[in-house]
């Protein structure tokens, strides 16, 4: 395994009165109707620290993140052309990011027509075109937003007259070959999942504005001064994070400022480099200091990870950031033994490559969800209907094919031959559907009946897997072993996030969940606190780092 470096911190800049630090932070939280979601306080509660930091030290603090994954404009384009950009901020505003010009710019010249047939600019749209670039997508925008979206819904209403009437004549066998294309295209009753465009509007979308998060990091902030006689701090918001240099101008020392989500810009993630320096040079000139207390975006190659330090010729790592190097550092770097692997989640060529690189310095790997599958077929146990990618290829993320029967065969191999005890459920908790169950079946053995799925590790394999972490004095988590979202298949998941916990509070052992769905079940169940070290970041950056690769948003951070 490759050797993770110590970086500078936050700690080694001076001075800080007056200046201001860009921090790439991970405030990428589902958010619904304005609300955050559940735990969604956890990633903003991670950052605090480092925001402290800077605005009690009389700094200003601008804060970059990204949410979701817009569509996004190019900046390229759009800084030559203000009056286009203006447009759709314009336009995105007064329609609240419900995305109804943009729904309307995509549909046929005939549909077009017909809406605008409605309308109370019918007589102006009688004399348009079907042809593209005609203007009915600018008459349309030209209506008001209350009847844009009276329009909509009438036309979602007839397409499902249309779809209803094409079922009953294709269940009639008279149906033609584009009446049946077009049912298959309506089969979803949910107006976002049959018109996805519909929250979309040119790259900015509503649901996936930091705004909400903005409020929510002022609140928290605040909590610690909350008496009448402390000056509360400020937090602003800058709608556009690439027009934000009079709200960085405007700051004062000691406040804080949040820019849009910054993949509202194409050019974030582009392939282009030449896109991304762009966008890196932009944001570079509203700072002093960049610090990246994001992990779980270091595995990107993009203008505000790894861009904006390399305009700046410096970066810092944030707290977060900061214990997570430090985390990984101490696993990688010869931690005590025994150690334990568990390996949960859906699909193994997630994860076999770093099982693969870390293989040789376990002592045991722990396999369960629907990864073990893959092993347990391939050993010649019935799956049933589990979910498991026997038979398959995929082109992983360095663009190698690679037969997934053959990377299971050769992972036991290897760990038979660097003296790995390798770990499979013995037995499973199933039912015939993903849905909760008062009596799942519970089997005898490691083999699922053929109308079944299996859906968490059965009671024999939770005391195998318990004992094994019991045994160890490192423990690295990534991947739950089942649907632990429904309390019926919750145990299995439970239990290592439990076993993970007695170990390191009752014996010191060295402890690590990878970011996710194991961090968030740890959390659910109450376990989170009680371990060596949770990751704020996702699987993407733990999955590189344990299969040996430099993270780049890492490796542009100077070294001790």
């Amino acid at each position: 395994m490759s050797l993770l470096k110590h970086k500078r911190s936050i700690d080694d800049i001076w001075p800080i009165y007056n200046k201001t630090f860009l921090i790439r932070v991970d405030f990428n939280i589902p958010i619904r109707n304005g609300t955050l979601s559940r735990g969604g306080d956890a990633r903003i509660l991670a950052a605090l620290p480092t925001v402290r930091r800077v605005i009690e030290g009389g700094g200003k603090a601008v804060l970059l993140s990204h949410m979701g994954r817009p569509t996004g404009h190019k900046h390229s384009i759009l800084q030559n052309s203000p009056d286009r950009h203006n447009h759709y901020l314009q336009l995105w505003k007064s329609e609240r990011g419900k995305g109804l010009t943009t729904f309307f710019s995509l549909l046929s010249g005939e549909d077009k027509k017909r809406i605008l047939g409605w309308s109370s600019a019918a007589g102006e749209a009688w004399n348009l075109s079907d042809v593209a670039g005609a203007g009915k997508t600018d008459l349309f925008a030209s209506l008001s937003t209350e009847e844009k979206c009276l329009l909509l819904e009438r036309y979602k209403v007839e397409e499902k007259k249309k779809k209803k009437k094409n079922r009953q004549r294709r269940h009639s066998g008279r149906t033609t070959e584009e009446e049946r294309c077009s049912t298959s295209s309506c089969d979803d009753d949910d107006d976002e999942g049959k018109f996805p465009q519909l929250r979309q509007y040119d790259g900015f979308q509503e649901e996936l504005t930091l705004e909400p998060v903005a409020v929510r990091l002022s609140q928290l902030l605040n909590e610690p001064y909350s008496s009448s006689t402390d000056t509360p701090i400020v937090v602003k918001f800058a709608p556009d994070c690439m027009n934000a240099a009079e709200s960085v101008r405007s700051l004062l020392p000691g406040q804080v400022l949040l820019l849009e989500n910054v993949r509202f810009y194409s050019d974030d993630n582009s392939k282009d480099e030449s896109e991304r320096l762009a966008m890196a040079r932009q944001l570079s000139s509203y700072g002093d200091y960049f610090i990246s207390d994001a992990f779980g975006t270091s595995h990107r190659n993009s203008a505000t990870v790894v861009g904006i330090p390399s305009v700046l010729g410096h970066g810092c790592c944030g707290y977060s950031m900061k214990r997570e190097i430090e985390a990984y550092a101490d696993l990688l770097g010869g931690p005590p033994r025994p150690i334990v692997a568990v390996v949960g989640g859906v699909k193994v060529s997630e994860k076999i490559l770093w099982i693969e690189n870390i293989l040789p310095q376990m002592d045991y790997i722990v396999v369960g969800g629907a990864v073990a599958f893959t092993f347990l077929k391939s050993r010649g146990f019935k799956i049933g209907r589990s979910f498991h990618e026997t038979g398959q290829s995929f082109s992983d993320r360095y663009e190698e094919v690679e037969n997934i029967d053959e990377m299971a065969e050769r992972l036991l191999a290897k760990a038979k031959a660097c003296n790995v005890r390798v770990l499979l459920p013995l037995d499973h908790i199933c039912h015939t559907a993903c849905c909760a169950a008062d009596s799942p079946l519970v089997t005898e053995n490691a083999n699922v009946p053929d109308r079944y799925m299996a859906l968490d590790i059965g009671p024999k394999t939770v005391e195998l897997f318990q004992n094994c972490i019991a045994s160890c004095r490192t423990a690295v988590w990534s991947g739950p072993m089942g649907v632990y979202e429904m309390p019926t298949y919750s145990t299995g998941t439970f239990v290592i996030a439990k076993a993970m916990g007695d170990g390191t509070q009752e014996r010191g052992m060295v402890s690590i969940i990878g970011g996710g769905a194991s961090a968030t079940a740890a959390r659910i169940c109450g376990h989170a606190g009680r371990v060596s070290h949770i990751s704020s970041g996702g699987g993407a950056s733990l999955d590189l780092l344990l299969e040996g690769k430099n993270l780049p948003g890492i490796s542009v951070l100077d070294d001790l």
